[in-house]
């Protein structure tokens, strides 16, 4: 299942293409990474669209519903990539990085707005907020487990960590390098990327050991 956000530029509403509804073009993909004065909007049929980090980044909320995903596919844990950083060491001043700043804080809001919704539902479910004849239509039997910090509340029945880049790594990737298609930069990040998914996988079987209510189905 493959889910992707682009901002409409004309409506400013989030169009999500979900590829159990139709097939994900070429357009699709450039339109939810346009990110705008870097490059144009994507004209799909009528109108055009930018990165969806405008309105709605990424579609979080779509991954948990059953017309989107099918009710066979309404996953037990969300896992989180997280490719900006949350935290900045300096005030920005030069254009450029008030700029990549201002992206970065631009996709975490909206990010983080998606990841509190979740996580109201998840305490209604855990305060028996809903009808078990309501849950049953959406096949749901227990919260959402999504990311959180590792100092932050590990007891929760939905806790697990984010998948990000070390502080000091994230400190390397500056404005430049998001443009950079070198196959030399390209190639750091996949390392860099493979380095941060083992570190989380290693962190994760040592969570579910300590606490086994965290293990389930991926």
């Amino acid at each position: 299942m493959l889910i992707l956000g682009a901002a409409n530029v004309s409506t400013g509403q989030l169009a999500k293409f979900v590829s159990r509804q139709e097939p994900i073009r070429l357009e699709h993909i450039l339109a939810s990474a346009a990110v705008p004065s870097i490059f144009p909007a994507v004209p799909i049929g009528e109108h055009g669209y930018w990165d969806g980090l405008f309105s709605d980044n990424p579609p979080v909320e779509e991954l948990i519903r059953p017309r989107s995903v099918g009710p066979e596919n309404v996953p037990e844990e969300i896992w989180v990539i997280k490719i900006n950083p949350t935290t900045y060491s300096s005030v920005p001043e030069r254009p450029e990085t008030i700029f990549d700043r201002r992206n970065q804080m631009e996709g975490n809001i909206s990010l983080f707005q998606q990841l509190d919704h979740l996580e109201l539902l998840n305490d209604m479910l855990l305060d028996d907020a809903f009808r078990p004849e309501y849950l049953a239509r959406f096949d749901i039997k227990a919260p959402i487990r999504i990311p959180k910090s590792f100092k932050t509340d590990p007891d929760r029945p939905y806790y697990i960590p984010w998948i990000e880049m070390p502080d000091e790594v994230q400190e390397t990737l500056d404005y430049q390098g998001k443009i950079d298609r070198s196959p030399e930069n390209i190639n750091r990040l996949i390392e860099l990327g493979e380095a941060a998914a083992r570190t989380f996988l290693t962190q994760r079987a040592a969570a579910v050991a300590a606490n086994p209510r965290l293990e389930g189905p991926t």
